[in-house]
């Protein structure tokens, strides 16, 4: 009982002690000691303003009023203001009347970080926390440690003055833990930006170092509802970094967007989910270098270097990538070719295409590929380039393969003012069966051919592009087949719409408009047989409408017979009917001039001996039936006044 009785009364003086020492508190010198160490640090003017009152609980210390830190000389905004900052010190040190700073807490602060028109930031602090003696392990900043800094209830506003932007991050708290100032300090950090809640992890290895500007090793992970990143390296205060940098992004749109770069609506294969590796530097407060890079977007997988360029309206991308295959299909919208000519014609696509993920960066790409699939082209090994500039992307080809031939040109998206398409593409070699499907769905002619086409077309969804279509092209093919038509079969029986014709030569060029493709000079040659083409094929419409008219050589009685074939319909079934009226307009136009000499002759004796009436050189018989009933009516007439 005697111990017990005995502790508790050390307990009683224990807490009056602590009683008298806690109302003894020099409150103003802790106030004054903690505004000078925090300016001494950031080298910025802090004041500590209003009633300075005791706190004994949630810490052991002083609560003060309103609290300022001055902004950059340049600009009267503060770099922050809170409604309150409360102060804790240790309790044996409060004891002795001496002050030791173990806690520090900001209520509601506000936060401007500000990016001035020439680049200047709010938050790049003043010369105080250097080196003041040339010793790299010495700085301003008076040893203190700091077990616990949080803030709660915080905004951050982000303005960009060069960009116009303009952000805040709301909800913010944080907590800052710091033993000592020669060891680590270790950060976390929640809020909201952009509609997305994100958090930030962070621990630097020496506090001190980081305070006075020098690069020290820091762990970092970010994280939002979009995904997360990772940077494991050196950095310093200004952020000035060096490492590796990992990210990982299941919503890159939702990802972006927490990010302040702006939500876009990403085509899949570019990168609707992310997953990136690479050695990282960020220098200048702008520019991002990547090397070694693994870039996987979505089901394309990617390598090589990159520059990143934050500044200006858009981000700007520099890079030189390697990849096997890539998919983008989806840069067509679904229905684009229509499948094969034998299914159902549903027509092109009216789904809206979404191209607005062109707003996002600037870029200059070169890729060399194993091959691509761009769902209406596909490309084997090739060297491309792509450039981005302002909603206006270039797929270049300068060396390219594709259906067995070699490729060359380039294909244009722009969606500065609307959605436009448009190329200049030239091909040697190529396998026209394979390239026509793709293109348009259409599979009858193989071979390989040589050719060109210029194109122009607008509208928010594929139907409306095919309908819009505008240029002008040319092909050349020395050998191939036809599908569905047998021109020897046609020339011998008359029948030919089934089977397949083999010809030695083919070529022809053509103009667009409106959709619509036009040729007035299709030639194709065969063994005895020479043909030529003209007509429409419309290319919105998916529809054709095309005489083709095959010639035998000296087939009859030494004389060539021609045999016109009508083309018509949709692609999907189209008709093939030979045009008798059109034959024998070809091939019997002597002996149907020479018919109706003879039956001509035939009316007028007729007429003559029937009527008495004599039809005069040029003159119709109708006219001179005419003629001569007028005259005997003349004659009757006449005889009234005999």
């Amino acid at each position: 009982m005697r111990i017990i009785r005995g502790i508790l009364f050390m307990l009683v003086v224990f807490v009056a002690f602590a009683a008298v020492g806690l109302m003894l508190l020099p409150k103003e010198r802790i106030a004054k000691v903690a505004s000078a160490e925090i300016s001494k640090a950031l080298g910025r003017e802090v004041v500590i303003t209003g009633d300075i009152g005791l706190s004994i609980w949630p810490v052991l210390g002083v609560k003060t009023g309103p609290v300022r830190v001055a902004g950059p000389d340049w600009d009267d905004a503060p770099l922050l203001k809170a409604e309150a900052l409360n102060i804790g010190v240790g309790a044996a040190a409060a004891l002795r009347r001496e002050v030791d700073i173990r806690q520090i807490e900001l209520v509601s602060p506000e936060i401007n970080l500000i990016t001035a028109k020439d680049g200047r930031v709010s938050w790049t602090f003043g010369e105080t926390v250097e080196a003041v003696d040339g010793d790299s392990g010495s700085t301003g900043v008076t040893p203190f440690s700091l077990a616990r800094a949080s803030v709660t209830g915080g905004t951050v506003l982000i303005e960009d003055r060069m960009a116009g932007t303009r952000e805040q991050i709301t909800g913010l708290d944080a907590e800052l833990s710091l033993p000592e100032l020669s060891g680590p300090a270790t950060l976390k950090a929640s809020g909201v930006r952009g509609g997305a809640a994100l958090s930030v992890d962070a621990k630097a290895g020496n506090a001190r170092d980081l305070i006075a500007g020098r690069l020290t090793p820091v762990v970092a992970s970010f994280s939002t509802g979009g995904g997360s990143a990772r940077f494991d390296g050196r950095m310093t205060r200004g952020l000035e970094a060096a490492g590796q940098l990992s990210v990982s992004a299941s919503n890159t749109s939702k990802f972006m967007q927490s990010l302040g770069l702006g939500a876009a609506d990403v085509p899949r294969g570019m990168g609707q989910a992310i997953d990136m590796n690479a050695a990282f530097t960020f220098s200048g407060g702008e520019v991002v270098n990547l090397r070694g890079m693994t870039l996987n977007l979505d089901q394309n997988t990617l390598t090589g270097d990159a520059d990143i360029r934050l500044s200006g309206a858009r981000p700007r991308i520099t890079a030189k990538l390697a990849a096997g295959a890539l998919d983008f299909t989806s840069l067509a919208a679904s229905g684009g070719s229509g499948g094969s000519e034998s299914s159902s014609d549903t027509g092109w696509s009216k789904t809206t295409i979404d191209a607005s993920g062109l707003a996002a960066v600037d870029a200059e790409v070169s890729l060399a590929v194993q091959s691509l699939d761009a769902g209406m082209l596909k490309l084997g090994a090739s060297s491309l380039g792509v450039s981005l500039d302002n909603s206006r992307m270039v797929f270049k080809m300068p060396d390219a393969t594709g259906y067995g031939g070699q490729i060359t040109g380039e294909f244009v998206v722009n969606n500065r003012g609307g959605l436009s398409v448009g190329g200049n593409i030239n091909v040697l070699q190529a396998d026209v069966n394979p390239l026509l499907d793709d293109l348009m769905g259409v599979t009858r002619l193989s071979g390989k051919a040589d050719g060109f086409v210029k194109f122009l077309g607008s509208g928010s969804n594929l139907n409306a592009i095919m309908n819009s279509l505008s240029g002008n092209g040319g092909i050349a093919m020395a050998g191939g087949t036809i599908s569905g038509v047998d021109l020897n079969g046609l020339m011998g029986t008359g029948n030919g719409t089934k089977g397949t014709t083999v010809f030695d030569k083919l070529g022809a060029s053509f103009t667009m408009a409106g959709g619509v493709l036009s040729n007035d000079n299709l030639s194709m040659t065969l063994p005895r047989i020479a043909a030529t083409g003209k007509g429409v094929v419309g290319l919105g419409a998916r529809t054709i409408n095309y005489l083709f008219t095959p010639v035998a050589l000296e087939a009859n009685s030494g004389k060539d017979l021609a045999f016109p074939v009508k083309i018509y319909g949709p692609w999907s079934n189209p008709k093939i009917l030979p045009d008798l009226s059109a034959a024998i307009d070809l091939n019997f136009k002597e002996k149907k001039e020479e018919v109706k000499q003879k039956v001509d002759d035939a009316i007028k004796q007729k007429v003559q001996e029937e009527l008495g009436v004599t039809v005069g050189e040029g003159q119709s018989v109708e006219d001179a039936v005419k003629k001569g009933v007028e005259d005997k009516l003349k004659k009757e007439l006449f005889k009234i006044f005999e």
